[in-house]
């Protein structure tokens, strides 16, 4: 006895939709990473700092940013 489940239907642009989805997400990551490490930058040469720690607390808020953005996202 063979017992067969019904399949669900996918629409042949919802795979293309979500690959758009998932590769918009992560090009927002980057923007949001390198925008955020760009104006550490910017701080550290402004204030001449000795060491870059602008440059770092801004790649982590950035990366703390992308991942909000993300978390908002797939809810």
């Amino acid at each position: 006895m063979s017992t067969q489940f019904p399949q669900k239907e996918k629409k042949p642009n919802e795979s293309l939709r979500n690959y758009a989805k998932y590769s918009g997400m992560g090009f927002q990551m980057i923007v949001i990473i390198g925008f955020f490490a760009w104006a550490g930058v910017k701080l550290d040469d402004w204030l001449a700092t000795a060491t870059p720690w602008f440059t770092i607390l801004g790649c982590l808020i950035g990366v703390g940013a992308a991942m909000y953005n993300i978390v908002r996202q797939l809810k």
